[in-house]
């Protein structure tokens, strides 16, 4: 890493830190939060559809997943967050490779169509499952994370408690991205019969991926549920699994900021049209269409584009 990037990310690591500090209303706070927990669902889609080119739109039932069981295992069982969080996690994984299962005979839109009917079965399965799930009523006095004895209860409290698991995640994300995985996973997009004929287990490294996303949609969940104190099937709707494709593509799905880009947008985006909830996903199909057409590679693409446009006006001026 160059000396500049180091200044850079000193800098966006205060400005993280420091921010509170400037937000006084509780409202923004809250988008901020709601921004930060959507950043992870998101990541988990770019790994997914980004580098391995398989489209998800049943990611809101991996959300769902993950709020549940996390949620359900500190109200039933009075496990400590984490814990429940850890079983929240790994649950999620498994209904990711029971996913990735008939994915791996699946593509296009069939594959589309297969995750959009798993994520209407998680919903339905909540919302029939009443004993455990509540039903339409849903999940109410969920409990607050603790640390060391403190509970995590307020909006500033919350703010540094997901902006962590945000900074591992992306962390965790880069590093996969850059490591034989993430670049054996961008082959797989680009041609997988190509990569299978150079000895890749295509079949592997996808069910890799569905894996990978799920664990990051279960992570977004589980701190969802105890963020928003309550929860239900309302929460985690086919619109929702199309909100997070719109954060993707509209980010810049190839690339692991883009999702922090694409869940910022969107989320202020979608309060900002609440006054249009009725037209909302015929606005984001709009926007979706002009990204892909004009913006294949979402606003990070644009970013950098300008970026390499600033630095050959520099290097030809230096030259001359």
């Amino acid at each position: 890493m160059n000396k500049n990037k180091k200044i850079y990310l000193l800098i966006i690591l205060v400005l993280l830190l420091t921010l509170p500090l400037f937000v006084s209303n509780l409202y923004y706070l809250h988008i901020i939060n709601l921004v930060g927990i959507y950043t992870l669902v998101t990541i988990g889609l770019n790994i997914l559809s980004g580098y391995t080119g398989q489209t998800s739109m049943g990611q809101a039932g991996f959300f769902a997943v993950g709020t549940y069981v996390t949620s359900l295992m500190m109200m039933n069982f009075d496990l400590p967050f984490f814990l429940a969080l850890l079983i929240g996690v790994i649950l999620t994984s498994i209904f990711g490779l029971i996913i990735s299962i008939p994915a791996m005979k699946l593509s296009g839109p069939y594959l589309v169509l297969a995750t959009v009917g798993f994520g209407e079965i998680v919903r339905l399965v909540l919302l029939n499952w009443t004993p455990v799930t509540k039903g339409a009523a849903g999940l109410t006095g969920i409990p607050f994370p603790e640390i060391f004895g403190l509970q995590i209860k307020t909006e500033k409290q919350f703010y540094y408690f997901i902006i962590i698991f945000v900074i591992l995640g992306i962390y965790i994300a880069g590093r996969i991205a850059k490591s034989k995985i993430g670049r054996t996973f961008s082959a797989i997009r680009e041609d997988d019969l190509a990569a299978e004929a150079m000895g890749v287990n295509v079949a592997g490294y996808k069910t890799a991926a569905f894996v990978i996303s799920a664990m990051f949609a279960g992570l977004a969940g589980g701190l969802f549920g105890t963020f928003s104190g309550v929860t239900s099937p309302d929460s985690f709707t086919f619109d929702d699994s199309i909100s997070f494709l719109c954060m993707s593509v509209i980010g810049g799905n190839k690339t692991i900021i883009g999702a922090v880009v694409g869940a910022f947008v969107l989320t202020v985006l979608s309060e900002a049209l609440r006054v249009f909830q009725g037209t909302r996903l015929i606005i984001y199909g709009f926007i979706l269409i002009f990204t892909v057409i004009y913006m294949p590679n979402g606003l990070v693409g644009i970013i950098e584009n300008l970026k390499s446009k600033i630095l050959m006006k520099k290097e030809n001026k230096s030259m001359e």
